[in-house]
């Protein structure tokens, strides 16, 4: 059993008896495990031992959501940011997970309906608008405290604090040349600043009902940049074939119609930059995915700069 997630569980909850501790995600600074008990049913239980702010923005934006967003969220149990540990508890997320339709593993949707799912899921985040774009710093179900100056400096804040939570030695360069381009750039909401998940990957979506798990990246800004990060974390992976890709951009962005009546504005004017911020995670997790590959580390890195490079290079020549 987990130490930290053991220390959690007894100050959270600390008349259950714990029979199971199963890790779900473990990396530097954060851990999430199921946990199973003899007397009441089983939680999730997420830790942070490197700095309270991942779940100060994690316990903020979920309450947020729950009570403004046309998305389902995990049921708080328990959460408590300045504990020692940090903990958020919350109940399972009802619903099918998309990730076992997607790779087969259990009979589900086609791949496109899927897709429509996750465009209703993205197009239900940003239901919760807001006057201003900013960095989730706390907050509760009624209002976010939100910082930052404009959407240029939350998204450059956004880099910066994944560059310094977690990533790759080897790639430590791309965060501020990527900023750099950012600043050259400098995209403009045009129209309501939303609540943005910031994390649509495939093992944080459900459905039936629809759910969306991980709200510690959540910010306030774009919904076209929310759009795109969805769109990189489904299309963007090596299982998708490119001749598949219009096809399942189509399903996504008819799930998002279907919920919100339009696409975001500026979608396309500011696709190039965010589709170089959303890459990011490529670099970013570079040492956890490369070592489950079958060619050599330096080959799949030359790979992955070329491929930063080559969208930076698009997003200069939105403003050249």
């Amino acid at each position: 059993m987990s130490d930290i997630v053991e220390r959690a569980v007894a100050t959270a909850l600390p008349d259950r008896t714990i029979t199971d501790v199963h890790p779900e995600t473990v990396r530097p600074g954060n851990q999430t495990a199921r946990v199973s008990f003899a007397d009441a049913d089983p939680v999730y239980v997420k830790t942070a031992s490197d700095t309270e702010l991942r779940l100060v923005r994690e316990i903020a934006a979920t309450r947020y959501a729950a009570a403004h967003c046309g998305v389902g969220t995990p049921t708080i149990v328990a959460a408590e940011a300045d504990s020692d540990p940090p903990y958020l508890v919350t109940e399972p997320l009802p619903g099918r997970r998309f990730n076992d339709a997607w790779t087969g593993s259990e009979a589900g949707p086609s791949r496109e309906e899927l897709l429509r799912l996750v465009g209703r899921a993205v197009a239900g985040v940003h239901e919760a608008e807001f006057d201003r774009a900013g960095v989730v710093l706390g907050g509760d179900a009624d209002a976010l405290d939100l910082g930052g100056r404009d959407w240029p400096d939350v998204l450059a804040r956004t880099i910066r604090w994944r560059a310094e939570d977690w990533f790759a030695d080897r790639f430590l360069d791309l965060p501020e040349r990527l900023i750099d381009v950012l600043g050259a750039v400098w995209p403009e909401i045009e129209g309501t600043p939303t609540l943005v998940h910031g994390d649509h990957s495939r093992v944080n979506v459900h459905y039936d009902p629809l759910g969306l798990l991980d709200w510690e990246r959540t910010l306030v800004g774009d919904p076209a940049f929310g759009l795109v990060d969805a769109e990189f974390h489904h299309l963007g992976q090596p299982d998708v074939a490119a001749e598949e890709r219009e096809r399942l951009r189509a399903a996504l962005y008819a799930g998002y119609r279907a919920h919100a009546g339009d696409l975001p504005a500026g979608l396309e004017r500011h696709r190039a930059i965010y589709r170089a911020i959303s890459y990011l995670l490529v670099p970013q997790a570079f040492e956890d995915w490369s070592e489950d590959a079958d060619r050599p580390a330096d080959e799949l890195a030359a790979e992955v700069r070329e491929e930063f490079e080559a969208r930076l290079a698009a997003a200069r020549e939105t403003v050249e």
